[in-house]
C-alpha cells in the first residue's frame, strides 16, 4: 500500500511563477516542477502526494482584500477531503508578513503552531490515528523588484529572517517535526516572495529526504 503525504501550503505550493506581473493571467509551474511534485518524483512509486496550495493563504488571518484565505478555517475540511494520509506537511507563514497584518515573527510562528495543533487533533485523518506533521519554516523574503510586492510586504524582510527559532519552538511545543526551508532555498530575486524553478527542485529533493526520515 502506498504511503500518502498531504501538503497544505500557499502560492509557493500552488506553483506561482515569480515572473507574474498581475497584468495578465497568472501562470504556475507544471506539476513536476513544483516542489511537492519534485518531492513526489523523488519519493517514487511507493508514495502518493496530495497537494493543497492556495495563493494568499495565511495561517489564521482573514484577509480583508482577498477573501477565503484563512488557513485556520480551511485546514480541517481540507484534511478531511484528503484523508487518510500518513504524514502532513504545513508550509505557511509568508503571507502573514503582509504589512496589513502587523504581527510579529513570533506571532506568525505561533499561528503556524496552532495549525499543527488543529491537524494533530484530527487523528482520524491520519493512518492508524497517529498524527505526523512536518512544520516548514518559510525562507526569508526580499529583495523586491516588483512594486506590488514591495507595497504588500516591504519592511518585513528582517522579520522574515527571525522566523527559524520561533518556528522550531512552535514545532517542538506541538510535537511536530521541523524543517527550515531557508537553509536550502531562497526567495526569487524577481519578486522577492516566490520560488524560482531551481529552488522548487532543491526544496522538493530536501523534503523527500525529510519524508523518508519521518515515515520510512
Amino acid at each position: 500500500m502506498k504511503k500518502t503525504v498531504f501538503v497544505f501550503g500557499d502560492s509557493n505550493t500552488w506553483g506561482w511563477k515569480p515572473e507574474n506581473d498581475l497584468t495578465k493571467q497568472i501562470e504556475r509551474f507544471d506539476d513536476d516542477e513544483r516542489w511537492a511534485g519534485v518531492m513526489g518524483l523523488e519519493l517514487g512509486s511507493g508514495y502518493r502526494v496530495i497537494v493543497n496550495g492556495l495563493n494568499g493563504r495565511t495561517t489564521v488571518h482573514d484577509d480583508p482584500i482577498e477573501e477565503f484565505r484563512c488557513g485556520a478555517e480551511q485546514i480541517i475540511p481540507s484534511m478531511d477531503a484528503a484523508a487518510i494520509f500518513d504524514l502532513m506537511i504545513i508550509f505557511l507563514g509568508t503571507n502573514d508578513l503582509k504589512v496589513r497584518y502587523t504581527v510579529t515573527a513570533q506571532d506568525i510562528a505561533n499561528s503556524a503552531g496552532l495549525l499543527v495543533q488543529k491537524a494533530a487533533g484530527r487523528a482520524d485523518d491520519f493512518k492508524n490515528r497517529q498524527p505526523r506533521v512536518i512544520l516548514v519554516c518559510p525562507p526569508p523574503i526580499g529583495p523586491f523588484s516588483r512594486d506590488i510586492f514591495r507595497e504588500m510586504f516591504g519592511g518585513n524582510e528582517e522579520k522574515s529572517r527571525r522566523f527559524p527559532p520561533y518556528f522550531k519552538a512552535a514545532a517542538a511545543v506541538t510535537g511536530a517535526l521541523f524543517f527550515d526551508a531557508g537553509r536550502v532555498i531562497k526567495s526569487s530575486e524577481i519578486d522577492g516572495i516566490h520560488l524560482d524553478a531551481d529552488q522548487h527542485a532543491i526544496l522538493g529533493e530536501a523534503m523527500a529526504s525529510e519524508v523518508k526520515k519521518a515515515i520510512g
